[in-house]
């Protein structure tokens, strides 16, 4: 059996001493699987679909996605084609020194960065994976909670539920139900029967209770319960 995983630092193992113990390598060993594990630390969304799409021939037998938070970007720098992480709190252990590292990320968060417009191309990016992966054996989950709960609000309740996520001053109450709908387009378009429990949980939560790093990941036990979790699932 070979598995194909791919998320950010919760995934990959950050922080911990020894990454063999990984949930995904330790799913991996328990399912008695070959793993390739294409994980890494700030990895966004639009990283998560083009590793996945990238090894789609390799025909695994499972693919595990663990989606990761949608404010993040990745870019390939142009003289070393190094793939470099974009986070909103511009932590970057290559280049976050750097002043054109920090002064550019600035500027994106800053003047080009929509959080209406970031949700929706991940709904979006969601939809083109499952799509892809349609006649493969998949395992989606949640990183983060990606303000689901507030994105996802009734039309009734949607104005007051994201107004501190959007442009609230330049767009009317018809404006702001358009996306409402535009969302629950893409949301019906989404399978969540292939994500491990959509909306009732993500991977983080996990930090709650299981001992932590100091950069607030959850290290050996919290790994060992999600690869019991998914292994239970799976």
């Amino acid at each position: 059996m070979k598995i194909f995983v791919c998320g950010d630092s919760f995934t990959y193992g950050g922080e911990l001493d020894d990454r063999t113990l990984s949930w995904p390598n330790l799913l991996a060993n328990r399912m008695n699987a070959t793993l390739n594990d294409t994980s890494q630390r700030g990895s966004s969304n639009q990283r998560i679909v083009y590793h996945t799409t990238k090894h789609f021939a390799n025909n695994y037998d499972l693919y595990i996605i663990a989606w990761s938070e949608y404010a993040r970007f990745t870019f390939y720098k142009s003289d070393n084609d190094l793939e470099t992480a974009f986070t909103p709190s511009l932590a970057n252990e290559i280049y976050e020194k750097e002043s054109y590292f920090k002064d550019w990320g600035k500027t994106l968060y800053k003047h080009w960065y929509n959080e209406l417009f970031a949700f929706k191309q991940w709904l979006q990016q969601i939809i083109l994976l499952q799509n892809l992966l349609r006649d493969r054996k998949v395992i989606m989950l949640n990183t983060f909670p990606n303000n689901l709960e507030h994105w996802l609000a009734d039309e009734s309740e949607f104005i007051s539920s994201v107004k501190h996520l959007i442009n609230f001053n330049l767009m009317n109450d018809e404006q702001i139900l358009a996306e409402h709908k535009e969302i629950q387009y893409y949301i019906n378009l989404i399978d969540t029967s292939i994500f491990y429990k959509w909306r009732k949980f993500f991977i983080a939560q996990l930090c709650i209770d299981h001992e932590v790093g100091p950069g607030g990941h959850f290290l050996d036990a919290g790994h060992a319960k999600m690869a019991k979790l998914i292994y239970d699932y799976a």
